[in-house]
């Protein structure tokens, strides 16, 4: 910013009360003498670009698991008496089928990014209903 010479005409706010002109020699981008220096530059690094992570088949199968383990309490329970060690094998076995299988259905629907383990367990619970509930059918069937 150049002074106007004396014999150009000034702006009108040059000369209004309050008006300080700026020193000689300070660039226009300097901070005014007095005020406090600018902060250093800190150069951040960039943002994470497409790692999300992902949510692995072994957490999608213990959540699975859990609701086939609360199955195989349920089926103990509401049996009432000691099952003979055939029928509890027979449980167990499809069990671990259908464990398997909606694990694999969860897996598939949640795999692109990672999520809570509560996440996880609350859309294993009508997937593992559903394949136990075909798998029941097709026993029935059979």
């Amino acid at each position: 910013m150049t002074r106007p010479d004396d014999d150009e005409q000034r702006p009108s706010w040059m000369g209004a009360p309050g008006y300080s002109p700026p020193p000689p020699g300070l660039a226009p981008h300097a901070p005014m003498p007095g005020a406090p220096p600018y902060p250093p530059h800190e150069e951040h690094p960039p943002p994470p670009v497409g790692d999300r992570g992902r949510t692995g088949y072994l957490r999608v199968l213990g959540a699975t698991a859990v609701w086939a383990v609360l199955d195989l309490v349920l089926l103990l329970v509401l049996a009432g008496r000691l099952l003979p060690a055939e029928a509890v094998g027979r449980a167990v076995g499809t069990l671990l089928v259908v464990t398997a299988v909606a694990a694999l259905g969860v897996w598939l629907v949640l795999r692109s990014r990672a999520r809570t383990f509560w996440v996880v367990l609350a859309v294993a619970l009508p997937f593992f209903l559903v394949v136990r509930l075909l798998s029941a059918i097709g026993g029935v069937a059979s």
